[in-house]
């Protein structure tokens, strides 16, 4: 029988199928937290999109006199709404806090990979404003 030099030998072929298993393990978990991250980071931006949005409606809001917001609609257009899938803006005033303050709920409702998500923003808004003692 005859000795096999140092440098004649290889890998066998358990090895290989060894280290190719353990790569495509490793493939397939990178991929997979690929995928969940710009998951993720997209329902993020859709989500700072919306709290701007909101953020932009309470302000316009805030701007108009006292007395006009209590007729205001239920339903408000943006033309960022339209970012978002089936995005819908829909506010609430609310005059059980008292006589001269309103409570503000606004909100932004939209659809991400078959679930509907939501983003409300909550403020009292006083008949003398913020500035004023």
């Amino acid at each position: 029988m005859k000795k096999r030099r140092k440098m004649d030998q290889g890998f066998s072929l358990i090895e290989v199928i060894i280290a190719m298993t353990v790569l495509g393990i490793m493939s397939m978990t990178m991929i997979g937290v690929l995928v969940h991250g710009f998951n993720l980071l997209s329902r993020t931006k859709q989500t700072a999109l919306a709290t701007q949005i909101c953020q932009e409606q309470v302000e316009l809001i805030r701007n108009k006199p006292f007395n006009s917001i209590v007729s205001l609609g239920t339903t408000y257009t943006n033309d960022k709404l339209a970012s978002l899938l089936n995005g819908q803006g829909t506010q609430a005033i609310e005059s059980s806090v008292g006589v001269d303050i309103r409570k503000l709920t606004v909100s932004v409702s939209w659809s991400f990979r078959g679930q509907t998500w939501r983003k409300d923003v909550v403020t009292l808004i006083t008949r003398s404003g913020i500035d004023k003692k």
